[in-house]
């Protein structure tokens, strides 16, 4: 069976895969250990990603944020107060977090194994499902047992207290040496995008700029890579061309190769709704006429009705020069860079569903993907010179202005500050 059509039973039902464990391409077919010597989680400090115990109150308090994500039954917990804190706890700011995360460049990246996807897959949807639990009622969700999937497909989980926006996000990382994403959820976000960024540090500042561009624009999920694009020797089965890697592409570059944890999460988030929009940002050396060049990441040349137009049309509005701005979808012929992303697996997937994304471009845009190629200027923290991230929140926020996830479509904020609850011990009780 084609793993997109295993993923797609997945998503009918937990009960996808068999009782076969979950393994690498090692030479026995297991995952490695982790670094530990007992097994364990590493214990490191909050600012780097250590395991803190969060402050303390108390877990039956109904706090300030009963809108955020509240219950519709004032007997039920809110979901960052219950089963959720099985899960062991991160503190930190999530933008230096972001930038602190490690990027191997060694050749130690190893694609997912047959097995080892399948693992992933059931992790992906039980950790969702565990969300949607959870929000209905916080004591509803089987966290332990969200845990031991992730164990089985090589993952940690934790839930991570972002201290400037004060709340609780879900953090996913490989605890293996081979490299696979880095993910953050939002289960209270308000708007049903996808932040993503496949080639820090590659592309210098895109994960900082993607943490910052999550919580601006309350999205659901931020997609990072873990490994450097181009870590890994062998070429990648769906971009055999010249690349950026001594003049190829690398197995290890997750837009380029669909057999990685990324491009897996993507394709849950993109077939299960059908509604779900991707934000995938990258960075280009650029002139100084050309800072970002916006694509829908279909070959269609020109197609004024295109996302990527609507997404350059907003951008105008917040630089000091629009005709540094350019839409791949906008005028016949290529943008100075040319840069267009036809062959990134993540646009192809979205855009043409039932394609395969590793051999087929997709004709058209379907209005769920952007391809967003920027100069430094576009990225950084800096708006002396007029250019900064924050015009490419804005023109998202412009793009896709609906707020329909959470208990309030018409609050687009990140809500009030959630509490911080004591953690719990799995095979205890949560009180």
């Amino acid at each position: 069976m084609p793993p997109r059509a295993l993923l797609a039973l997945c998503l009918l039902a937990l009960g996808c895969g068999g009782s076969e464990p979950a393994a690498h391409d090692t030479t026995d077919g297991s995952l490695p250990e982790a670094s530990a010597a007992d097994g364990s989680i590493p214990d490191v400090t909050s600012a780097d990603g250590s395991i803190s115990d969060a402050a303390v109150v108390d877990a039956s308090e109904i706090d300030a944020d009963l809108a955020d994500g509240a219950p519709p039954d004032a007997a039920h917990r809110l979901w960052h107060l219950g089963t959720f804190r099985y899960l062991p706890s991160i503190s930190g700011d999530l933008v230096d977090f972001v930038g602190d995360l490690e990027h191997p460049n060694a050749g130690g990246y190893g694609k997912l194994s047959a097995n080892r996807r399948q693992a992933f897959e059931k992790l992906v949807v039980a950790l969702f499902s565990a969300i949607d639990a959870s929000l209905l009622d916080g004591d509803s969700a089987d966290w332990c047992g969200v845990q031991a999937l992730a164990d089985d497909a090589g993952y940690e989980l934790f839930r991570f207290y972002e201290t400037r926006e004060e709340r609780w996000l879900v953090y996913g990382r490989d605890r293996t040496s081979y490299g696979q994403a880095y993910f953050f959820i939002n289960p209270a976000a308000k708007r049903d995008l996808v932040i993503e960024a496949p080639h820090a540090p590659y592309d210098v500042g895109t994960d900082v700029q993607a943490a910052r561009v999550f919580l601006g624009t309350a999205a659901r999920v931020m997609i990072l890579n873990k490994e450097h694009r181009c870590s890994d020797p062998d070429p990648p089965a769906c971009a055999p061309g010249s690349g950026p890697c001594s003049g190829t592409y690398r197995e290890s570059d997750v837009a380029h190769e669909t057999e990685n944890a990324f491009h897996v999460l993507h394709l849950f988030l993109s077939d299960g709704s059908g509604r779900t929009k991707f934000a995938q940002l990258h960075g280009m050396v650029g002139a100084a006429d050309d800072v970002a060049e916006v694509s829908d990441g279909s070959k269609k040349d020109m197609d004024l009705g295109s996302v990527s137009v609507a997404c350059v049309d907003h951008l105008r509005k917040y630089v000091p020069d629009a005709d540094t701005l350019f839409s791949c979808q906008g005028f016949e012929g290529w943008p100075p860079a040319q840069l267009c992303g036809s062959t990134n697996v993540q646009g192809r997937a979205t855009n043409s569903p039932d394609a395969d994304e590793c051999t087929t471009p997709a004709q058209t845009g379907n209005g769920r993907f952007l391809h967003i190629e920027q100069r430094g200027t576009l990225r950084d923290n800096d708006d002396s010179d007029g250019y900064f991230w924050g015009d490419v929140r804005d023109a998202l926020i412009d793009t896709f202005p609906d707020c329909n996830m959470g208990s309030s479509a018409t609050d687009c904020s990140l809500g009030a500050a959630q509490s911080q609850p004591s953690n719990c011990t799995c095979g205890e009780a949560c009180p």
